[in-house]
């Protein structure tokens, strides 16, 4: 016995019309107009065991109809067994015995022996029947069997049952026809026929008929978040960014999106179409709010804006906040070549010496971690500051290991060596001049005391000295 879930036994009790024979007058026309009756002790059971139908006993409807079947079975006409099957395989399909039921359907349909209408109201239940149970090759036969019999009865669910049996086989050219006239039928836009046609496109590859169908879409359902998603996505992936960004920026000035990655994709968009200002005070009031949070991912990005709106004095706080967080020494090392862009050479020493601290840096990045360190620290050098130049040669050292930074880190030494030597000869030269003028200093000094002698005056303490120390 099939056992279906709760979602399917209502869907068949809603598809079932149990009533269709007729039973208060027991007699039908076949197709010829010849009035058909049911045998008298037959319909008498027959009528019981509907009436029981009717209130909700069915076992107790099933017990008697199997008791007919048992009693009668071989002396019935067509008619009476195509009648008492059909009500048989209802009382089946309501004890959730799908099997037995559609067993019984089949047989009363294949007898041939009730009118048309009924004959055609049991290959719809069918088809029906077979689409709940999963039987998707038996329901479009029996759909496309009902449907060149009687279509002018077709409605939307039924052409939506016949596309999504088409689906369900990997069908899906089969299942656009189907799918197509659901939606023209219905009075009301239906999102599910909608959305199966969607997949259908998408399964097809068919993008810009997809398009074409989200954008009605988001029309109908402007609230539903998914459908400007996709749109946004299928433009994207067709090179249509601006179209994407329309999108993404519609539905959030909607009041649609909150994740964060749409968040972060639509302050992108805004970077990349020349509004990073835009960008950054989306990213920040979306901090503000909680529905980002003060995360290295979205301090970086919102830096990255700042800077490229140029506004440094707000990017430069933002990733030093980010760099803080950070567990490797990327961002400190963009952080130390904003502080030295902006000539703040001590502090961009600390974030490039962190950046090396921190690590995980691939080796052309330390290689220009080091160029940078030297720079910085060669920065800070006044006039005469060796010492400062021999931190910054250090770093140009380590730089001069990597083949990407050895020539600039090479002349950066040599720079520094030909400043070293300048400074050197300069205090060489002071140093002899210093030395020469102080010797004519002292010769004048002599010649005055000499002259003093010579006149007999009297001479001070100095005088006496240098004299002394020439005569001697």
């Amino acid at each position: 016995m099939l056992v279906m879930s709760r979602a399917k036994r209502l869907f068949v009790l809603l598809i079932l019309l149990v009533g269709c024979l007729g039973l208060a007058t027991a007699w039908a026309d076949d197709d010829d107009g010849e009035a058909k009756t049911l045998t008298p002790n037959v319909a008498r059971d027959l009528l019981e065991a509907f009436e029981l139908l009717e209130d909700g006993e069915d076992a107790a409807s099933l017990e008697k109809l199997n008791q007919l079947m048992s009693r009668r079975g071989g002396q019935m006409t067509d008619f009476d067994r195509a009648s008492v099957l059909q009500i048989r395989g209802s009382a089946h399909i309501n004890l959730e015995d799908m099997e037995s039921g559609m067993r019984d359907f089949l047989e009363a349909l294949e007898l041939r022996a009730l009118p048309s209408e009924q004959q055609s109201r049991l290959r719809y239940n069918l088809a029906q029947l077979y689409f709940v149970t999963e039987q998707y090759e038996e329901s479009i036969e029996f759909f496309n069997r009902w449907l060149e019999e009687d279509d002018a009865e077709a409605t939307h669910n039924t052409y939506f049952m016949l596309g999504a049996a088409h689906y369900q086989l990997d069908q899906f050219q089969e299942a656009l026809e189907p799918i197509g006239l659901a939606i023209e039928l219905s009075r009301e836009p239906e999102r599910r026929y909608y959305d199966l046609k969607n997949v259908l496109f998408s399964e097809l590859g068919r993008v810009s008929d997809r398009i074409e169908l989200l954008k009605e879409m988001v029309t109908l359902w402007p609230d539903e978040l998914s459908y400007w998603r996709q749109l946004s996505a299928l433009y994207l992936e067709q090179d249509m960014q601006m179209e994407s960004f329309g999108v993404l920026e519609s539905a959030y000035l909607a009041g649609l999106i909150d994740s964060s990655s749409d968040l972060r994709l639509l302050a992108q968009y805004y970077s990349s179409f020349n509004n990073p200002h835009r960008g950054a005070k989306l990213i920040e009031e979306e901090i503000e709010r909680g529905r980002l949070e003060r995360d290295v991912e979205n301090l970086e990005l919102l830096s990255q804006l700042w800077s490229q709106a140029r506004e440094h004095r707000k990017a430069i706080p933002v990733l030093t906040e980010a760099a803080q967080l950070a567990d490797t020494g990327e961002l400190s090392f963009r952080l130390g070549q904003a502080l030295l862009a902006d000539e703040r050479n001590e502090e961009a020493e600390a974030a490039f010496q962190d950046a090396i601290d921190k690590g995980e840096l691939s080796d052309s990045r330390l290689a220009e971690t080091w160029v940078l360190l030297g720079t910085a620290r060669f920065n800070q050098a006044g006039p005469g500051d060796r010492a400062q130049r021999q931190a910054a040669d250090r770093a140009f050292s380590q730089a001069e290991r990597y083949a990407a930074t050895r020539g600039q880190a090479r002349e950066w030494r040599g720079y520094i060596r030909a400043i070293n030597e300048t400074e050197t000869r300069q205090a060489l030269l002071e140093q002899e001049q210093s030395e020469r003028l102080e010797e004519a200093a002292r010769e004048r000094f002599l010649q005055s005391c000499r002259a003093m002698q010579i006149a007999g005056r009297e001479l001070s303490e100095e005088c006496r000295e240098v004299l002394g120390e020439t005569a001697e």
